[in-house]
This record gives C-alpha cells, structure tokens and sequence, in this order.
C-alpha cells in the first residue's frame, strides 16, 4: 500500500475518533463546555478533517457528523428519526455548514499543499542537481585518474577523427612519445593502410548509427611498424541535447591472446590431424548404473551414427563371426583380472575393418565390476600395411636373388646383414647361411678381404658412397672375377652409420671384351695402315709410268687427256687413302698439329693448285674474293690446306657441270672467316643437322657417282676445331645450293709481318746418283726410268740386304727406300745405313705407304731425312732434291 493511501486512512480514523469524543463529551462532560453548541464542536471535526484529508474527507466527517448527532443527541436517541423541528434546521445547518467548510478548507489546503509542493521538489530539484554536479565533477576527475593510469588504451576525438585525449598507455603502446604528438596524429594513422577505409567509410558509420561498436583489428606501431592486435571498442560521446560530438574508445591490446589463439589452433589442428591419423576411438561404461558412453571416433570406427542407443551388444554385434568367440573369451580373462588387449575383425556395412581393442576394468573390494574404461583403435590401413609389406619383403628378395648383381647389407664389424642368390653362389652357398659370419668365412684371399674391409670401414665412418670401377674377387672355385662396385651408408634415424649397402656387377666379361676391343682396335690401326700400304703400292707405278709418258713429246691431244685422267685419278685415290687414315686418327686423337703463323693467301693458293682440276674438269666457274689485307693465324698448313681443299672439292661434287663456286675470305672481329659456297644441290632440311657426322652424304647416288666415302665433312669439322675454330653449314633447300662457312682465330700482326716474302729464282736440277729399293719391282722400275728421264743414275734393290750391299758400291747421294720390305724393315735399313762410311750423309727419303703419325716418328728416329706418301708426287721430290742440292752445296 502506498504512503497517500494510509495517509488518508489515517485522516478517516481520526475523524471517526473525533466525532466519537464529541458524542461521548456532549452527553457525559456537557457540563465543561456549559451548554455551548454542539454544531461548533462537530466543524472544528469537519475543518481538521476536510484540511488534511481533502474534501471527499471532509464530506465524509460531515456526514458521519450529522448521523451522529441525529443518533445521539436528538430524541428520540438511538434512533435517526427527528421529531423536533428545530432539531432538524439544526442538522441541515450542520450538514451546510460542514459541506462549505470542507469544500473551503478543501481548496485552501490544496493550493497550500500545492504551493509547499512545488517549494519542495525546487529544493529537491537543486539539491539533485547540485549532488549530481558534484559527483559528476567527481567522476569527472576520478574517469581521468583512471584513464590516465589505466592499462587498456584509451582515447577520445571529435567527429573528424581528431584526437584531443590519449591515456599514458595508450601512447607506449602505439609508440607515441607524449601527447602532443598523439594529438598531432589522426586517428586514422592507427589503423593499416588496408584497414583504414574500412574505418572510415563502415566502421564509424555504423557507431554513429547505433551509438557503439566492437570490432577485433589491428593498430600499428608507430615506430616498428608490427601488428598489435586490439579489441576496438568505440562509443559515441554526446552532448546535453543528446548531440554526437565525437567518439571514445577504450580498446584492449588482445596480442598475445591472438598469438595464443593462433598457437592454440595450430595445436588443435594438429591436434585434430593426429586424432583422425591414429583413428583410435574411446569407450567407457557404469556397470552399477548401466551407462556405456562412445566418443564420436569411436561411434565413426563402428559406422553408427551417434544417436543410436548403446547396450553392451552394439560391438559384439558388428564383430566378424569367425572372430567372435575369440573377443568373448578375451572379455571373460578381463573379467577374473587379466590384461584386454586383443586384435580382431568387424563388420561395417559390406566392409571389414580391423581394430585392436585395450580395456581397463575396475572392481571394488568384494571383486564386483564398477567400471570400465577401453580404447578401440582403427588399424585396418595397418593390417593392410602389414600384408602389403609382407608381400613387398617376398617381391623383394625375389628381386634381389633375381638380380645377377651381388647385392649386400654389411655390419661395422663386416658381418653380412643381407645377401642376395649372386653372392650366395660366388661363396658356393646358400643366402641364409651369409647372416652373421663375414668374407673371411668364404673367401680364401686374404688380401681381397683386406681391402673389402678397409673400403667398408672408410664408407662407414666417412659416411659417403664411394664408387670403385673394378675390384677382384676370387670365388669359392678359386675363378677370378672382376665387379664394378658402388658402396652406400646406410644412415639411421640420428643420422648414425653402422651398416653399408654393396652393389656389385660382375664385369668379368665386359673387361675380356674391352680388352678385345682394344686388340681389335689396335688389328684394325694395324690393318688400315697395311690397307693404305698395300693400295698405295699399286698406284706408285701408275702414278710412275704416267709421269714417264708426261715427259715424252705427246703429239695425239687424246693421249695427254687419258694421261690426265689417269693421274687425277691417282691423285684422287691417294687423297681417300689420306681421309680415310686422318680421320681414323682424329676419332682416337692421335693427330697432332705442326703450328706455325700463317697468312691465308698461301693456304688458299695451294688449296686451289689442289682443287682446281677438278673444278676445271666439270666446267664450273670459280669465284674467287678476299680482302687486300692479308689474314694471318696460327696453325697447321698442311692440316688447313686439307680443310679448304676438301671444301672445295665437295662443292664441285655437288654442284652440275658449268656451275658456280664462290670462295670468300673476310674477317668479321677477332675471326677470319672462310666462305665457300656453290650453285648445287643443296642440302635437305633433314639432312642439315647430321651434316658433318661420319659416312653422312647430302645424295648418294651423286655422291656415288662423283665417289667419295662421306668422311670429307667430318674431317673437315675435327680439324677445325682442334684448331679453336668452328664450321657451319647452311642451305635454303634441295636445289637451293649450300654454304660452308669456317671460323678460325685471327691474329693481330703489324704490318711488317704483313710483307710478302721475296722469292728466289728457282736453281737447275742437280743430278744424283739415287738408289730405288722397293720390293714391288712395277713401282721400283717405274719410278728409276721416272729418274733416269730427269737425269739422274738410278739403281734398285728389291730387299733390304741388297739393297745394303749396293750402296758400298754405288755409293748413292740419294735412297729412296720403302719401309715394308720382305726381309729387314726400311727402318732397320736406314739405322745400317747411317753406319757406313759411303751413304753416311746421303739424303735418305722413305717411300712408303704407311703414312700414319707415329710412321713418320719411326723414320725421323731411324735416320730419314725425309718421308714421302706412294704415289710420290713428283712435284715434291723435286722440291726435295733441290732442297738437299742447296744445303748439300751449302
């Protein structure tokens, strides 16, 4: 009930009481009052009653008043009939006098009550005002005592965003040295450029929108630039007309509790990863209350969905049938007290799974179960893992026994470990019997097992493979084999080595073929030499008789051109002999070069004398360009002169009668360039990038037809690049015509070195007394009646001996002698020479048709002066003879 509500209960009682002590005055103590009315008495009631109760009070006294006094106080008593009259003017004037006086007072009162009210709730007012000033001013300055050493950062700005408070903390923690920079700083510099129009343009929107807002985002340091991590709490601050005129934050620095949620999810996740890794799931069981629990894992290992009700056979009901007595008897050891650890099958819609269940059981003193808590772990991928690597060991040693290498696992102190059926058989026993023992159990040389364990030891301890390219083994029958052998550490977890991995390929018969190949290789040097030998022997008479014939005065032109095909045929014989070997040799690099500094004229020149019949003989138009400034390098003439002669021979080969050929020589940088190109066939597309390999033809029916044997190119090639240069080949196609191009060092000389050299006028030919020794008599003869037409005194010998006995008595200036003679070598012939007094300082030139480098080394060593290639190119003994005329007189 509310305070107004008994306040004016209250007033009612009193007047009831009132108007009782009237009553009980007027009719037993009338006397103090001497006769006074009773009307005053009963107002003075109503006044009280109508001035604090109000005018319903007051009607209420003024009734109760009236009632009273007719009841009372008029006879007859004890009755409300009046039977006076007067008595009656009395009551209504009671009852007027009341109504007026209650309805006055009434209004009096109220406006009173009224006026004092107003009074009261000013005062109220001011004071609530004045305690509400105080304590504002209060908080005022305790919020900025607690801003200023709170911890959390804390800041207000305007509605621009621009700073004017930021507590102490707050400045630490963004790397603001003191206020004034802070307030110098838009708010907006906290964030991260990416962030910011997030803030601006959503984030403080939307707080002006709802008056508030919380968002996790990061500030930045204003000095390290790192990433603190804040719970951003903003609120709008207000005016007193409910006005926004800015914003304040109070915002918590959450790094390290991101750093910690970031480290806790990457834990959960691996977490997580090794919970779905192990597929182990959990079981536990009240027997006293009857509640069996599954964890989701195991619910998933079970393929039941987790609302399904459990009992104790909703495993035993998936368990595989021929497995189920097996777990029903595990149970019934764990019930009298032994360890549940047990592997078995289940069913899981049309799979099967297995799992190895481990159970922990609890009883109480009277040996009653209580409790029971187990693990049921997924290890179907490692049955089938198990299977899988059973089978692999079995395919395995399958593989290794199948291996015809010898393949082992050793220890530190050498025992075999591992070993295959190729070793087991070389040691003449079984795999089996190799585990544990060591070589010295099956090999019998002492020094093979010695170095085995030295190598093991040094591939251990060094822990590096070491690869051995042959090594001896003696086998248990006493055979010796040869193994290429490579042997491996093998490293443990710690990255310890204690154990070694050998394997070895028994090479026995690759070694007897090499060494065959090496006598082969060595028979077919041997062969070609005497292939060169026995088809140069031939063409020396042709060669001989056709020199003779050019001496005679030829009348019939037909005769001089046969005797010119002849010997361009010869001379082109005695050029595929010279490929043929020169490129044997280079294949094996036993050429050498004979460098000196050369100018490119002469070798052109001479490439020319060499090429031109040929060129001529098809009719074919020569072009010849080169740069007036001599172009010298260094190198090998005889070698380059082949270069450029054997290209220009392949250029007239390939290219029809009456075509061109062009020869250019330039220098581009630090290159001397040689060109030669023609007008012929070209050369396919497919065929340009196998050009220079050996045996390789641009058309073989022309070639065929022109002859050769595909070795020019190749050549060609391998000369030039021994000589630091390269060569290119170019054609637009198969009647296009083709390029040769070749690229050799240039060097840089004054111009002195650039002069020709002066030329002497060539001297008579002298005449002297030569021996011819060869035992083929048509090139002996033919060659001494060659002499004899040039003037010289000429003799032959067909063998070494006689050709000794001779020489004492013709005393020849000259010999001409053949290395392959029937009885004594011409090298043996030579050194005997040298020893007698009569051809002690002839001129000695070997005729052979061993022309290979170390041939030439030979008769250097036995004492010739020179060697000369069959069939002898006359122009060149010329030179020799005249040569050793000059240094003769000399």
């Amino acid at each position: 009930m509310s305070r107004t509500k008994v306040f004016f209960k209250n007033v009612y009682i009193a007047s009831i009481m009132g108007i009782a002590a009237i009553l009980f005055i007027l009719k037993y103590l009338h006397f103090i009052f001497a006769g006074s009315s009773s009307l005053l008495l009963f107002l003075i009631v109503i006044a009280y009653t109508a001035w604090y109760g109000g005018l319903r009070a007051g009607l209420f006294a003024t009734g109760m008043s009236a009632a009273a006094n007719a009841y009372l106080l008029v006879e007859p008593y004890h009755d409300l009939y009046i039977a006076n009259s007067s008595e009656i003017l009395r009551t209504v004037l009671l009852v007027s006098a009341g109504v007026m006086a209650s309805l006055i007072l009434a209004l009096l009162h109220k406006k009173q009550h009224q006026t004092l009210h107003m009074v009261m709730q000013r005062e109220k007012q001011l004071n609530k005002e004045i305690a509400e000033r105080t304590r504002m001013q209060a908080d005022r300055h305790l919020y900025i005592s607690l801003a200023k050493s709170n911890t959390e950062f804390m800041a207000m700005c305007d509605t621009e965003c621009r700073a004017f408070f930021i507590n102490d903390a707050g400045l630490r923690l963004v790397g603001l040295d003191n206020l004034e920079q802070g307030l110098k700083t838009h708010i907006v510099e906290l964030f991260f450029p990416e962030d910011q129009a997030f803030i601006m343009n959503e984030f403080f929107p939307a707080v002006i929108q709802k008056g508030r807002g919380e968002i996790e985002i990061r500030f930045r340091h204003f000095k390290t630039g790192e990433a603190l991590w804040m719970i951003y709490n903003v609120f709008a601050l207000k005016d007193l007309n409910d006005e926004i005129v800015g914003f304040g934050t109070v915002s918590t620095n959450i790094t390290e509790r991101k750093h910690a949620e970031e480290a806790l999810r990457k834990s959960q996740m691996e977490l997580n990863r090794a919970q779905a890794v192990a597929h182990i799931g959990s079981w536990r069981k009240d027997f006293r209350k009857n509640i069996l629990e599954w964890s989701d894992e195991h619910f998933r290992i079970c393929g039941l969905s987790k609302d399904t009700p459990l009992t104790c056979h909703s495993f035993l009901d998936i368990v595989h049938p021929a497995d189920r007595q097996l777990v029903e008897a595990a149970w019934k050891d764990a019930l009298a007290g032994k360890p549940y650890d047990i592997e078995h099958r289940i069913i899981v819609g049309d799979k099967i799974k297995w799992v190895r269940e481990l159970a922990e059981l609890e009883f109480d003193e009277s040996g009653l179960l209580l409790s029971g808590f187990g693990t049921t772990e997924d290890i179907t991928d490692f049955k089938i893992s198990q299977e899988t690597l059973h089978q692999e060991r079995s395919f395995l040693r399958q593989v290794i026994d199948a291996s015809p290498s010898v393949i082992f696992v050793k220890d530190r102190e050498g025992r075999f470990l591992l070993g295959n059926e190729a070793l087991a058989q070389s040691y003449g026993t079984k795999p089996e019997n190799l585990i544990g023992l060591t070589e010295n159990s099956f090999n019998s040389n002492a020094d093979e097992v010695a170095q085995f364990a030295h190598d093991d030891l040094e591939v251990i301890s060094s822990r590096k493979s070491k690869v051995i390219s042959e090594v001896k083994v003696t086998h248990s029958d006493s055979s010796v084999h040869w193994y290429s052998t490579v042997k491996i550490p093998l490293l443990d977890g710690e990255g310890n080595c204690n154990k070694l991995l050998c394997v070895a390929t028994d090479i026995t018969e690759r070694k007897r073929a090499l060494e065959a190949m090496r006598l082969a290789d060595r028979r077919k040097d041997e062969y070609l030499a005497v292939l060169a030998h026995e088809l140069r022997n031939p063409l020396a008479p042709i060669r001989n008789a056709v020199q003779l014939l050019k001496m005679q005065e030829l009348t019939h032109p037909k005769l001089a051109a046969s005797f010119n095909i002849i010997d361009r045929q010869v001379t082109h014989m005695a050029r595929l002999l010279d490929d043929l070997l020169d490129v044997a040799l280079i294949m094996r690099g036993k050429i050498t070069l004979k460098t000196e500094r050369l100018e490119l004229t002469g070798i052109v020149n001479t490439a020319l004398e060499t090429s031109s019949p040929l060129i001529e003989s098809r009719g074919q138009e020569l072009i010849l360009l080169q740069t007036t400034t001599p172009q010298w390098i260094k190198g090998d003439r005889v070698r380059l002169t082949q270069v450029l002669s054997n290209l220009l021979n392949n250029a007239s080969k390939y290219t029809s009668e009456g075509g061109k050929i062009t020869l250019s020589v330039t220098r581009e940088g630090s290159d001397a360039v040689i060109e030669v190109s023609d007008t012929g066939i070209g050369i396919a597309p497919e065929t340009l990038p196998q050009i220079f390999d050996l045996f390789t033809q641009a058309n073989h029916s022309l070639a065929h037809t022109q002859g050769g044997l595909g070795i020019g190119l190749t050549l060609v090639r391998k000369l030039v690049e021994i000589h630091g240069g390269t060569v290119t080949a170019a054609s637009a196609g198969q009647g296009q015509g083709s390029s040769f191009t070749v690229r050799l060092p240039a060097l840089l000389v004054n111009s002195s070195a650039t002069e020709p050299a002066v030329i002497e006028p060539a001297l008579p030919m002298p005449k002297f007394r030569i021996l011819v020794v060869d035992d083929y008599v048509d090139a002996a003869e033919s060659l001494a009646l060659v002499l004899q037409t040039e003037g010289h005194e000429v003799e032959t010998a067909d063998c070494g001996m006689k050709a000794l006995e001779r020489a004492q008595v013709f005393q020849p200036q000259v010999v001409l002698l053949d290395i392959g003679l029937p009885d004594v070598d011409g090298y043996e012939i030579a050194k005997r020479l040298r020893t007698l007094p009569e051809t002690r300082d002839a001129i000695l030139i070997a005729v052979t048709g061993y022309g290979q480098t170390e041939d030439r080394e030979l008769s250097k060593v036995a004492g010739f002066n020179h060697h000369l290639l069959k069939p002898i190119d006359f122009v060149k003994l010329s030179a020799l003879l005249a040569s050793s005329q000059n240094s003769q007189g000399g």
